[in-house]
């Protein structure tokens, strides 16, 4: 197996827990909602960017796989660098404090 695809093959499996330890370490913080909203709203407009507009089109794809694997790969980058902040940012306060 290519390794880029194990890696985002196990990004991907691996994208539902490191979203619920995102969730978890940001969690006291006060800004936390506002930031949850933000990348909700950021994830639809990728979703809706991947199968509700014609700006991404691949050509010939006729089973539509091209756009279904962009589209997990965008919210699987999106997962995997808000569990990048998020990391970041309790270290960021652990050593502030």
């Amino acid at each position: 197996m290519d390794v880029a695809l194990f890696v985002f093959l196990f990004l991907l499996l691996a994208s539902p827990v490191l979203w619920m330890v995102s969730v978890v370490l940001l969690l006291d913080w006060r800004r936390f909602w506002q930031f949850f909203l933000l990348n909700l709203a950021l994830l639809a407009g990728y979703l809706m960017l991947f199968f509700g507009t014609e700006l991404l089109r691949f050509g010939h794809d006729e089973y539509g796989l091209r756009q279904a694997f962009g589209a997990l790969l965008a919210v699987t980058l999106h997962v995997v660098l808000g569990f990048g902040f998020a990391v970041g940012f309790r270290l960021y306060q652990r050593h502030a404090a």
